[in-house]
């Protein structure tokens, strides 16, 4: 993407800030759906509360954004950044993709791309995945139909013309049989699947819409793969904001306690609401960001973070790669909105139970946190964490697991564990790395390999045992040299002599 109004606007807010301290504090809104007021209501109350010096930065709303009717008079007492999958997420991404101020401290960051924003480097996507283009192709239906029941065989047919008649005439419940006949034919031909032209149709339609970016609202498939071109480009990530979840987030996640078991069940029944998408999910893993905010689902939940594969610092003495993790955030509605639960088990009999189940009805549910404050150092690499579980979308964190596991707490099981670093590195990295080190990470890996063999405490050979046995006479003569020290005549005499 080339430089926008939003870039070269964020630059200069960053150069201004850059000098007088290095972490950025920023806040993280959920869907706003048209309540910008009440946005800047909570922000101006906040800053009320606090220093100068500990003012917030700026805003970034993730979800739906913009609503059918919107009120853009408020203006925001710090910049507010957002990306939207609401109703005007169409008009806004066709009318500025690249993104734009929309009103006084309210920028629009567009369709998606990477962006410095008050010092940050954040990764963006608006919209929704578009279902036809991203609908995962459907199992082959098996081609052999049921046969029916039918005799062809039997006696042979009586000749006679009442023998005919009762095999071949009408019979009672005919009717019954040519309509059931009809309705079995009709469903065979639905189930035949589509006609070549229909299909022909369907791939024509379907690859005319992945030339494009966008459609409706709704992202293409060509826009993750540019999304991700632009994050390998960027050389690191802080903040990365979509609308949806990532597909497969509770995968190595560790079962709930108690207390959190009531949000634990919010979360899934978003899941289950289709709040997740396979796509993000990829960006996500590829981006390796620090932080992940996302909307829509109106529950907020912070993740167990999950470690990076690739993103991390080298030790110089072992060439061991340590990532830092990346922590995903979801957030709240504005409106109060959550996803529906349904409530397990039998509600209690009597007028005790009743009155307990009328209570609960009445009280309405409380209110999901929609405004997340964080602090974040744009200098520093992505901070390790105790709690961390693997990434949900690494196929070596999931072959490592579940070789560890065969290993049944063996000691293999710690070798199998360690994931050792990967190195496809670019030949400005590699020019980077032989400047900095004088060698390459493989070299560093190599050595650190030399020198563990090296410490290694060395194992004692067993003493070779012979499998012939010999007489102590024979084991002196070899021991002394037995009668090598006589002259030729003397052996001569001594052979003699024995015979």
């Amino acid at each position: 993407l080339g430089p926008s109004r939003l870039e070269v606007g964020t630059a200069v807010h960053a150069c201004v800030l850059a000098p007088t301290r290095a972490m950025v504090r920023i806040l993280l809104c959920g869907d706003v759906r048209g309540d910008l007021g009440k946005v800047c209501e909570h922000v101006a109350k906040m800053h009320s509360k606090l220093d100068v010096a500990q003012h917030f930065q700026a805003v970034f709303c993730v979800g739906e954004f913009s609503a059918e009717d919107m009120d853009l008079e408020h203006r925001p007492p710090i910049p507010v950044y957002f990306v939207d999958s609401g109703p005007a997420c169409g008009d806004l991404v066709e009318a500025s993709p690249q993104g734009e101020e929309v009103s006084d401290n309210l920028h629009f960051l567009g369709h998606f791309g990477v962006a410095t924003v008050a010092g940050l480097k954040v990764a963006y996507l608006s919209g929704r995945r578009h279902e036809e283009l991203f609908k995962e192709e459907a199992e082959a239906e098996d081609d052999a139909a049921a046969d029916d029941d039918v005799d062809f065989g039997g006696a042979a047919a009586s000749s006679s013309k009442e023998g005919l008649a009762q095999k071949y005439g009408s019979q009672e419940g005919d009717d019954v049989l040519r309509q059931s006949v009809v309705t079995s034919h009709a469903r065979a031909m639905e189930k035949a699947g589509p006609s070549w032209e229909e299909m022909k149709a369907r791939e024509e339609r379907v690859a005319k819409k992945s030339a494009q970016l966008f459609i409706d609202g709704c992202y293409t498939p060509l826009t993750i793969e540019r999304l991700k071109e632009e994050i390998f480009d960027a050389g690191g990530v802080d903040l990365l904001l979509t609308s949806e979840w990532p597909a497969g987030c509770l995968k190595a996640v560790p079962r709930a306690w108690p207390e959190e078991a009531e949000q634990r069940t919010l979360v899934k029944a978003a899941i289950r609401a289709g709040c997740c998408s396979q796509p993000v999910g990829e960006i996500a893993a590829a981006a390796e960001p620090k932080y992940h905010a996302c909307g829509t689902g109106g529950v907020f939940w912070r993740r167990q973070p999950w470690k990076h594969e690739r993103r991390g610092e080298v030790v110089q003495s072992t060439g061991e790669l340590r990532c830092g993790v990346c922590r995903m955030i979801t957030l709240g509605s504005l409106d109060g909105s959550r996803p529906e639960v349904k409530p397990k088990g039998k509600e209690g009999k009597g007028k005790e139970g009743v009155a307990d189940a009328a209570g609960a009805a009445a009280a309405p549910p409380p209110p999901e946190k929609w405004l997340h404050g964080l602090e974040l150092d744009p200098n520093s690499l992505p901070a390790a964490a105790d709690d961390a579980t693997v990434s949900p979308w690494s196929d070596k964190a999931a072959a490592m697991e579940a070789a560890a596991k065969a290993a049944d707490g063996a000691e293999g099981a710690a070798a199998v564990a360690l994931l050792r670093p990967e190195f496809n590195m670019t030949k400005e990295e590699r020019r980077a790395w032989i400047q900095r080190f004088g060698c390459l990470p493989a070299e560093m890996q190599q050595l650190s390999d030399k020198l563990a063999k090296q410490d290694a405490p060395k194992e004692k050979k067993e003493k070779h045992k012979s499998l012939y046995k010999v007489s102590e006479k024979d084991k002196k003569k070899r021991k002394t040299g037995g009668d090598g020290h006589m002259p030729f005549h003397a052996k001569e005499r001594m052979a003699s002599n024995r015979g």
